[in-house]
C-alpha cells in the first residue's frame, strides 16, 4: 500500500494519459482517410469510361466443370403441316372401312364411318368405278371425305368433332398432260431411275414396263443409258393433283434400239405404224432376279449328274414369287409332288403352242385341269420341289411337240388395227410425237394437249 502512494506511482498517471490519447487521435485520423479515400473511389466509378473497341475477355471454364446436356433441335413451324389429300377408285366388293383403312384413317374415325347413321350412311353406298377423295391432318385424323356422284357432282361429307356436314357440289374435274423424260444409271431399274429423277409416280412407271413387257425383259435387259419418255395424264380435283391418268405414247431406248408404243381410241397401246403392242406371249413368266441355267441341247445336270439336255429355262427367284401366265390358254394338266418336276403346270395355247411350268411350290386358287387362263394371271409361285437346288422356276415352250428356246421364240404381234382404224391412228401418233418433240426441245415438264 505504501508504495501505491509513492511519488513514481503519481507520475506514472500522466504519461498514460497522453498515451491512450495519441492512440485515439491515430484511430481517428485513419478513420477519416479511409472515409475520404472511400468517398474518391465513389466518385471515380461514377464517371463514365470512353468507349473502347475492345472484345471482352470470356474466361473459359475447365472441361471437368461443364455439364454437357444434349438437346434435340427445335423445328418451329409457322403454320401446321398442310392436311392430305388422298384418292381411290371404288372396285367392285370394296367397303368404305378398308378403303378408309388403305389410306391411314385413324381406327377410331373409321369406327365412327362404320358405325353412323344419318346423312352419312351414304358413304356406304359404293359405285364402282367412281372416285373416294379422303382429307386427313398430318397426324391421320379424318378431316372430310369427297365420294363422287353421277353428272359431275360429289357428295362432301365434313367432320367436326361429334358431327358431319354433308354438302352436295359440283365436281372441278382437270385433266392435264404430262411429259417426262429419264435417263437410266448403272444399277437402276426404270422404276428406281424414275424415282431418282422424281416429277412421276411409280405406279405409272410401272403401267409403262407393262406395256412394253412384250418386247423388252425389263429384269434381263436394261443397261445404263437407256432411256424413256413418257406423255401421260395427271389429274386434278378441285385444283388438287389425286392421281396419274392415262399413258398417251411411250418411246423406250433399249440397247440402242427404239421401242414405242401409242394409244388409240379403243384404250389400247399400239406399236407407231398400228401393229398391235401385244403379242401373243410374254418375255418373262415372273419377276426373276436371274437365269440361273439357259436353253441347251447339252447341259451337266446339277443333281443326276450326267449330261443331258435343258429344255428350258431356269429363272432363280425368292420362294413364293408369283408364277404368271405367258399367253392366253387352258389348264391342261396339273400335278403335285412329281418326282422331277415336283409341282408343275401344261397350259395349251392357241396356234399348237404349249407351255410348262416345274418346280412350283404351289398352285394358285382356280387353277385346276380345264380352267381357262389370261396372259399374265397368276398361276402359281417359285418353289424347290422335285429335282431342285434352289428356289426356281423352269420354264419352257413346246410348239407343234418341240421344244423351243423361250428367249429366242418367234412372238408376233396380235390384234393389230385394220386399214381404216390405222389412218385414225397415225394422225393421233404425229401429233404425240409433235407435242413430245416440243416439250423435249423446250424442256417443258408439262403441256395441255387433247386426249383422243
Amino acid at each position: 500500500m505504501k508504495e501505491a502512494n509513492s511519488p513514481s506511482a503519481k507520475r506514472q498517471k500522466p504519461s498514460n494519459l497522453i498515451s491512450i490519447l495519441n492512440k485515439a487521435l491515430r484511430l481517428a485520423c485513419g478513420i477519416f482517410v479511409a472515409f475520404v479515400v472511400f468517398l474518391s473511389a465513389q466518385a471515380y466509378r461514377a464517371v463514365p469510361e470512353p468507349a473502347r473497341d475492345v472484345l471482352p475477355v470470356i474466361e473459359e471454364a475447365p472441361l471437368e466443370d461443364v455439364q454437357v446436356v444434349e438437346t434435340q433441335p427445335v423445328i418451329v413451324f409457322d403454320h401446321p403441316p398442310a392436311p392430305r389429300f388422298i384418292e381411290r377408285q371404288i372396285r367392285r366388293g370394296d367397303t368404305v372401312g378398308e378403303l378408309l383403312g388403305e389410306v391411314g384413317v385413324a381406327d377410331a374415325d373409321i369406327n365412327r364411318i362404320v358405325s353412323c347413321q344419318g346423312e352419312c350412311r351414304k358413304l356406304h353406298r359404293l359405285m364402282p368405278g367412281t372416285i373416294l377423295g379422303v382429307r386427313m391432318d398430318a397426324s391421320g385424323g379424318l378431316l372430310s371425305i369427297s365420294q363422287e356422284l353421277s353428272q359431275g357432282q360429289s357428295h362432301q361429307f365434313h367432320f367436326r368433332s361429334d358431327r358431319v356436314f354433308v354438302t352436295k357440289s359440283p365436281l372441278n374435274r382437270q385433266v392435264v398432260t404430262a411429259y417426262k423424260q429419264v435417263v437410266i444409271q448403272a444399277g437402276e431399274s426404270p422404276i428406281s431411275a424414275a424415282m431418282r429423277a422424281g416429277g412421276i409416280k411409280e405406279s405409272t412407271v410401272l403401267r409403262a414396263t407393262q406395256i412394253l413387257e412384250y418386247d423388252i425383259d425389263f429384269w434381263r435387259n436394261i443397261q445404263p443409258e437407256d432411256s424413256f419418255e413418257v406423255l401421260y395424264e395427271q389429274i386434278f380435283i378441285n385444283d388438287e393433283y389425286v392421281n396419274d391418268g392415262r399413258i398417251f405414247a411411250l418411246e423406250f431406248i433399249n440397247r440402242g434400239r427404239l421401242f414405242e408404243a401409242y394409244l388409240h381410241a379403243d384404250g389400247s397401246h399400239y406399236e407407231a405404224d398400228g401393229a398391235a403392242i401385244q403379242k401373243q406371249f410374254l418375255k418373262a413368266p415372273l419377276r426373276y432376279q436371274r437365269i440361273s441355267s439357259n436353253f441347251s441341247n447339252a447341259r451337266k445336270h446339277p443333281i443326276l449328274g450326267y449330261t443331258r439336255a435343258h429344255k428350258g429355262v431356269d429363272y432363280a427367284a425368292p420362294r413364293g414369287t408369283p408364277v404368271r401366265a405367258t399367253a392366253n390358254g387352258t389348264v391342261t394338266r396339273v400335278k403335285r409332288n412329281d418326282r422331277a418336276a415336283g409341282n408343275f403346270i401344261v397350259i395349251a395355247h392357241p396356234n399348237s403352242f404349249e407351255t410348262r411350268y416345274l418346280h412350283l411350290s404351289g398352285f394358285a386358287d382356280g387353277i385346276v385341269k380345264g380352267a381357262h387362263v389370261l396372259r399374265g394371271s397368276t398361276i402359281g409361285f417359285v418353289g424347290s420341289t422335285g429335282y431342285s437346288t434352289g428356289p426356281h422356276l423352269h420354264y419352257e415352250i413346246i410348239k407343234s411337240g418341240r421344244h423351243m428356246n423361250p428367249l429366242a421364240v418367234p412372238n408376233p404381234s396380235i390384234d393389230s388395227l385394220e386399214a381404216m382404224q390405222r389412218n385414225e391412228f397415225m394422225a393421233s401418233v404425229e401429233a404425240y410425237r409433235q407435242t413430245m418433240r416440243e416439250l423435249r426441245t423446250h424442256d417443258a415438264p408439262t403441256s395441255v394437249v387433247a386426249a383422243p
